[in-house]
């Protein structure tokens, strides 16, 4: 600390740049980690940064009163934490909006069931994403199962039910095409549901997913 002091004499404005260059550098490099960066790449770069301080620590001393100090070392210690923050902050705000967005897994569900579905049986629905995210949002169309029989899907309506999860055995009926929101609880990246159809007498149908969305 007295070497630190010493070679800070007389030169605070370029010691406070170097203070601010280290707080900037290693406060975005913890938000990379806690972001998923990768700690070996992290941890390198904030080893070199150190590094890099600890060698301009000799610059900031000056020799003689009349000698003029170096240009370099004021404009380094400027140049680097203004590029951190012009692209650490452009990319942290980008990503936030990105992970604040619902995310689309209409593709991502999976139906098990073996057609032709009649009243009273039941489907299952898998829902696996990469996203986690609390809330499910999604939507069932009932088709016939043979589109040349007579049409008795209007009348048809599903018991969706959720089968995991903190929220595991909520459960709602409604039309086919009717959103059902079903809350998963923090974390979650899969879901299972299952699909009860209730249709008329002798009426056999087939499930597909009209839509599918996590949120927040």
């Amino acid at each position: 600390m007295l070497w630190v002091r010493d070679a800070s004499k007389g030169a605070w404005p370029l010691t406070l740049l170097l203070l601010a260059d280290l707080v900037t550098v290693l406060g975005a490099g913890a938000i990379w980690l806690t972001l998923g960066g990768d700690p070996t790449v992290v941890g390198a770069t904030a080893a070199a940064l150190l590094a890099f301080a600890a060698a301009m620590l000799p610059l900031l001393r000056r020799d003689s009163a009349d000698r003029e100090p170096p240009w370099f070392p004021p404009f380094v210690l400027v140049v680097i934490p203004l590029a951190v923050l012009t692209v650490g902050l452009p990319a942290l705000g980008i990503r936030t909006y990105l992970e604040s967005r619902p995310v689309d897994v209409t593709n991502r569900v999976e139906l098990d069931f073996a057609p032709p579905l009649v009243d009273g049986e039941t489907a299952t629905a898998t829902v696996r994403t990469g996203d986690a995210k609390p809330r499910l949002d999604i939507a069932f169309d009932v088709l016939p199962h043979d589109p040349a029989a007579p049409v008795c899907t209007p009348g048809s309506e599903l018991t969706v039910t959720l089968r995991s999860g903190s929220g595991r055995n909520q459960s709602q009926t409604g039309a086919p095409g009717t959103e059902f929101t079903f809350g998963l609880g923090r974390g979650t990246t899969e879901a299972r549901l299952s699909v009860q159809v209730h249709a008329e007498p002798g009426c056999e149908v087939k499930l597909a997913v009209a839509s599918a969305r996590m949120d927040d």
